[in-house]
Protein backbone atom coordinates (compact mmCIF):
# COMPACT_ATOMS: atom_id res chain seq x y z
CA UNK A 1 0.00 0.00 0.00
CA UNK A 2 1.35 3.39 -1.20
CA UNK A 3 2.05 5.82 1.89
CA UNK A 4 0.96 9.26 1.75
CA UNK A 5 3.78 12.50 2.44
CA UNK A 6 1.76 15.63 2.85
CA UNK A 7 5.01 18.29 1.70
CA UNK A 8 5.28 22.54 2.80
CA UNK A 9 7.89 23.98 0.71
CA UNK A 10 7.16 26.91 -1.24
CA UNK A 11 7.49 27.27 -4.50
CA UNK A 12 9.79 29.05 -6.93
CA UNK A 13 13.39 29.76 -7.65
CA UNK A 14 15.82 29.31 -4.81
CA UNK A 15 19.99 28.03 -4.71
CA UNK A 16 18.32 25.67 -1.95
CA UNK A 17 17.27 21.66 -3.23
CA UNK A 18 13.99 21.26 -2.46
CA UNK A 19 11.90 18.62 -0.95
CA UNK A 20 11.12 17.22 -4.27
CA UNK A 21 14.81 17.05 -4.54
CA UNK A 22 14.63 13.99 -2.02
CA UNK A 23 12.99 11.48 -4.49
CA UNK A 24 10.96 9.86 -1.94
CA UNK A 25 8.45 9.03 -4.55
CA UNK A 26 11.40 5.90 -5.73
CA UNK A 27 10.71 4.46 -2.22
CA UNK A 28 7.31 3.72 -2.57
CA UNK A 29 5.96 7.31 -0.95
CA UNK A 30 3.11 9.65 -2.76
CA UNK A 31 4.02 12.86 -1.58
CA UNK A 32 1.34 15.72 -2.17
CA UNK A 33 2.55 18.83 -2.49
CA UNK A 34 0.88 21.88 -0.80
CA UNK A 35 1.64 24.83 -2.15
CA UNK A 36 0.56 24.83 -5.23
CA UNK A 37 -1.32 27.96 -6.71
CA UNK A 38 -3.10 29.51 -6.27
CA UNK A 39 -2.07 29.61 -2.89
CA UNK A 40 -4.34 30.92 0.37
CA UNK A 41 -4.56 34.52 1.27
CA UNK A 42 -5.38 33.42 4.78
CA UNK A 43 -2.70 35.76 7.58
CA UNK A 44 -3.06 33.25 10.29
CA UNK A 45 -1.19 30.00 10.49
CA UNK A 46 -4.73 27.87 11.62
CA UNK A 47 -6.99 29.45 8.33
CA UNK A 48 -4.27 29.22 6.11
CA UNK A 49 -3.50 25.21 6.85
CA UNK A 50 -7.27 24.82 7.09
CA UNK A 51 -7.31 25.97 3.47
CA UNK A 52 -4.58 23.98 1.93
CA UNK A 53 -7.17 21.06 3.48
CA UNK A 54 -9.47 22.33 1.90
CA UNK A 55 -7.74 22.95 -1.57
CA UNK A 56 -6.30 19.41 -1.62
CA UNK A 57 -9.40 17.28 -0.23
CA UNK A 58 -7.16 15.98 2.57
CA UNK A 59 -10.10 15.45 5.36
CA UNK A 60 -9.96 12.05 5.23
CA UNK A 61 -6.47 11.25 3.40
CA UNK A 62 -4.23 8.79 5.87
CA UNK A 63 -1.10 10.65 5.97
CA UNK A 64 2.44 9.33 7.52
CA UNK A 65 4.31 12.42 7.96
CA UNK A 66 4.23 15.93 7.10
CA UNK A 67 7.56 17.23 5.65
CA UNK A 68 7.83 20.94 5.85
CA UNK A 69 11.01 23.18 5.19
CA UNK A 70 12.29 25.79 6.62
CA UNK A 71 9.47 28.90 7.24
CA UNK A 72 6.46 26.67 6.16
CA UNK A 73 6.84 24.23 9.37
CA UNK A 74 4.58 26.14 11.79
CA UNK A 75 1.93 25.72 8.92
CA UNK A 76 2.72 22.04 8.81
CA UNK A 77 2.48 21.83 12.69
CA UNK A 78 -1.25 23.93 12.01
CA UNK A 79 -2.13 21.62 9.41
CA UNK A 80 -1.43 18.52 11.67
CA UNK A 81 -3.80 19.99 14.28
CA UNK A 82 -6.49 19.99 11.75
CA UNK A 83 -6.40 16.15 11.29
CA UNK A 84 -6.22 15.52 15.30
CA UNK A 85 -9.15 18.13 15.45
CA UNK A 86 -11.01 15.99 12.93
CA UNK A 87 -9.97 12.94 14.86
CA UNK A 88 -7.60 11.53 13.14
CA UNK A 89 -3.72 10.10 14.11
CA UNK A 90 -1.05 12.64 15.33
CA UNK A 91 1.28 12.25 12.20
CA UNK A 92 5.12 13.15 12.88
CA UNK A 93 6.49 16.10 11.63
CA UNK A 94 9.63 16.40 9.74
CA UNK A 95 11.45 19.68 9.51
CA UNK A 96 14.17 20.66 7.30
CA UNK A 97 16.30 23.92 8.54
CA UNK A 98 13.28 25.01 10.22
CA UNK A 99 13.02 27.57 12.86
CA UNK A 100 10.22 30.00 14.22
CA UNK A 101 9.59 32.55 12.35
CA UNK A 102 10.73 36.51 13.80
CA UNK A 103 9.58 39.78 12.97
CA UNK A 104 12.90 40.78 11.46
CA UNK A 105 12.46 37.67 8.96
CA UNK A 106 9.51 39.21 7.80
CA UNK A 107 11.34 42.50 7.48
CA UNK A 108 14.51 41.07 6.00
CA UNK A 109 12.25 38.80 2.90
CA UNK A 110 10.15 41.92 2.76
CA UNK A 111 13.24 44.48 1.76
CA UNK A 112 14.48 41.30 -0.60
CA UNK A 113 11.55 41.42 -2.54
CA UNK A 114 11.78 45.29 -3.25
CA UNK A 115 14.98 44.81 -3.86
CA UNK A 116 14.18 42.02 -6.52
CA UNK A 117 11.54 44.32 -7.94
CA UNK A 118 14.22 47.77 -8.18
CA UNK A 119 17.27 47.61 -6.47
CA UNK A 120 18.31 51.38 -7.73
CA UNK A 121 14.95 52.42 -5.74
CA UNK A 122 15.51 50.34 -2.71
CA UNK A 123 19.05 51.35 -2.40
CA UNK A 124 17.96 55.58 -3.10
CA UNK A 125 14.89 55.38 -0.70
CA UNK A 126 14.18 51.67 1.37
CA UNK A 127 11.19 50.64 2.53
CA UNK A 128 8.14 52.93 4.05
CA UNK A 129 6.52 49.86 5.85
CA UNK A 130 7.52 49.30 9.25
CA UNK A 131 6.73 45.45 9.40
CA UNK A 132 7.62 45.50 13.01
CA UNK A 133 5.17 47.90 14.08
CA UNK A 134 2.41 46.33 11.44
CA UNK A 135 2.79 42.59 12.13
CA UNK A 136 0.56 42.70 15.05
CA UNK A 137 -2.18 43.65 12.34
CA UNK A 138 -1.21 41.50 9.27
CA UNK A 139 -4.33 42.94 7.03
CA UNK A 140 -2.81 46.77 7.49
CA UNK A 141 0.64 45.09 7.03
CA UNK A 142 -0.83 43.04 3.63
CA UNK A 143 -1.72 46.21 2.51
CA UNK A 144 1.02 48.72 2.85
CA UNK A 145 3.03 45.84 1.62
CA UNK A 146 0.51 45.71 -1.60
CA UNK A 147 0.66 49.44 -2.19
CA UNK A 148 3.96 50.11 -1.57
CA UNK A 149 5.19 46.94 -4.09
CA UNK A 150 2.96 47.97 -6.60
CA UNK A 151 4.44 51.43 -6.93
CA UNK A 152 7.76 50.50 -6.86
CA UNK A 153 6.67 48.14 -9.76
CA UNK A 154 4.73 50.51 -11.70
CA UNK A 155 7.75 53.11 -11.72
CA UNK A 156 10.08 50.19 -12.72
CA UNK A 157 8.22 49.20 -15.79
CA UNK A 158 7.56 52.89 -16.24
CA UNK A 159 11.27 53.20 -17.19
CA UNK A 160 11.30 50.59 -19.10
CA UNK A 161 8.80 52.74 -21.64
CA UNK A 162 5.58 50.20 -21.06
CA UNK A 163 2.32 51.70 -21.82
CA UNK A 164 -0.24 52.61 -19.26
CA UNK A 165 -2.06 49.79 -19.51
CA UNK A 166 1.12 47.03 -19.90
CA UNK A 167 1.86 48.34 -16.81
CA UNK A 168 -1.19 48.04 -15.18
CA UNK A 169 -1.35 43.96 -16.25
CA UNK A 170 2.16 43.53 -15.30
CA UNK A 171 2.46 45.32 -11.97
CA UNK A 172 -0.83 43.37 -10.71
CA UNK A 173 0.87 39.89 -11.57
CA UNK A 174 4.03 40.94 -10.29
CA UNK A 175 2.85 42.22 -6.81
CA UNK A 176 0.43 38.89 -6.67
CA UNK A 177 3.48 36.64 -6.95
CA UNK A 178 5.57 37.87 -4.16
CA UNK A 179 2.38 38.71 -1.90
CA UNK A 180 1.90 34.88 -2.51
CA UNK A 181 4.98 34.48 -0.51
CA UNK A 182 4.72 37.25 2.27
CA UNK A 183 1.24 35.86 2.53
CA UNK A 184 3.09 32.74 3.64
CA UNK A 185 5.52 33.93 5.62
CA UNK A 186 3.16 36.83 7.61
CA UNK A 187 0.37 33.03 8.39
CA UNK A 188 3.02 31.05 9.20
CA UNK A 189 4.70 34.24 12.08
CA UNK A 190 1.14 34.01 12.78
CA UNK A 191 0.81 30.15 13.99
CA UNK A 192 -0.39 29.31 17.24
CA UNK A 193 2.18 26.82 18.08
CA UNK A 194 -0.39 24.32 18.99
CA UNK A 195 0.85 21.17 20.75
CA UNK A 196 -0.94 18.31 18.51
CA UNK A 197 0.24 15.27 20.72
CA UNK A 198 2.95 14.27 17.53
CA UNK A 199 6.70 14.70 17.67
CA UNK A 200 8.82 17.20 15.39
CA UNK A 201 12.63 16.00 13.97
CA UNK A 202 14.70 18.55 12.67
CA UNK A 203 16.90 17.82 10.16
CA UNK A 204 19.33 21.27 10.35
CA UNK A 205 22.79 21.91 7.98
CA UNK A 206 25.78 22.78 9.22
CA UNK A 207 25.55 26.58 11.14
CA UNK A 208 21.39 26.25 11.45
CA UNK A 209 21.40 28.59 14.23
CA UNK A 210 18.23 27.46 16.09
CA UNK A 211 18.57 23.31 17.17
CA UNK A 212 16.17 23.85 20.08
CA UNK A 213 12.93 22.45 21.33
CA UNK A 214 9.88 22.80 18.60
CA UNK A 215 7.17 24.35 20.47
CA UNK A 216 4.08 22.64 21.01
CA UNK A 217 6.14 19.23 20.14
CA UNK A 218 5.48 16.65 22.34
CA UNK A 219 9.22 15.74 21.36
CA UNK A 220 11.92 16.96 19.30
CA UNK A 221 14.71 15.42 17.66
CA UNK A 222 17.59 17.18 15.79
CA UNK A 223 19.51 15.80 13.46
CA UNK A 224 22.69 17.72 12.39
CA UNK A 225 24.36 17.52 9.41
CA UNK A 226 27.73 18.70 7.71
CA UNK A 227 25.44 19.65 4.71
CA UNK A 228 25.34 23.78 3.47
CA UNK A 229 21.94 25.09 3.28
CA UNK A 230 21.41 25.09 -0.20
CA UNK A 231 22.50 20.88 -0.61
CA UNK A 232 20.73 19.75 2.54
CA UNK A 233 17.90 18.43 0.34
CA UNK A 234 19.66 17.19 -2.44
CA UNK A 235 22.07 15.06 -0.01
CA UNK A 236 21.50 11.27 -0.04
CA UNK A 237 21.91 11.34 3.84
CA UNK A 238 19.26 13.59 4.33
CA UNK A 239 17.22 11.49 2.21
CA UNK A 240 18.27 8.14 4.47
CA UNK A 241 17.77 9.71 7.59
CA UNK A 242 14.04 10.34 5.88
CA UNK A 243 13.25 7.10 5.20
CA UNK A 244 15.21 5.40 8.02
CA UNK A 245 11.89 7.80 10.19
CA UNK A 246 9.35 6.61 7.95
CA UNK A 247 9.95 2.72 8.07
Amino acid sequence: MVRTLLALDYPGRRAEAKIADLGLEAHGYEVAHLLTAPLPDALTGREYAQELLRAHGLAERETAAILAYCASAPLAQELARHMVEAGRQAPPLVFFDAAPLTAQDITDDYATVLKQIDASAFEESGSRTDVASLIGTPEELVRAMREEMTRYTRNSLAEDLFDEEEVDLAAEQIVRVYLDLLTHQIAAYHGSAPAWGGDVVNIVSAGNPFQGEWPGARATRVVRTARDRAGLLADAATRDTVLSLLA
